[in-house]
């Protein structure tokens, strides 16, 4: 086996051992305005765009409501790696997103509705998004 195959599976393990832990974590999605489980750390500026979508703290925040096929920036402040998933009809995924400031895009489903969503390592991390026509 090579060596630099033993080290990314090592790294591979550290990550998977860093995002399972035994705290709860309770954060939820909220649309603007409303309260919020935690509070998301401002955005530095022009980090976020319109449609975009934070994750601090373990919670999504931002722009929640967007318009059909409508594309969608997630940036991650968080230190760990998150994604934002399409919990049930699996029409987006962002796929990981690296922490300190990482970005993912998805594309917006085409037909109005709401989309319950979170986050494939930790699924205390949960949210709604809002397609509008």
């Amino acid at each position: 086996m090579k060596p630099y195959v033993l080290t990314a599976g090592a790294a591979l393990t550290i990550l998977l051992a860093s995002c399972s832990s035994s705290s709860t974590v309770t954060g939820t999605a909220s649309a603007p305005g409303s309260s919020a489980a935690a509070k998301p750390a401002a955005a530095a500026p022009g980090s976020q765009a319109s449609g975009g979508i934070v994750i601090s703290g373990f919670a999504f925040s931002g722009t929640l409501t967007v318009k059909p096929g409508q594309k969608v920036t997630v940036t991650n402040q968080d230190s760990a790696a998150h994604t934002l998933t399409d919990k049930k009809s699996h029409l987006f995924d962002t796929g990981i997103i690296a922490g300190s400031g990482g970005t993912g895009t998805f594309i917006a489903p085409s037909r109005p509705g709401s989309y319950p969503f979170g986050c494939a390592f930790h699924p205390g991390m949960e949210g709604t998004l809002t397609v509008q026509g």
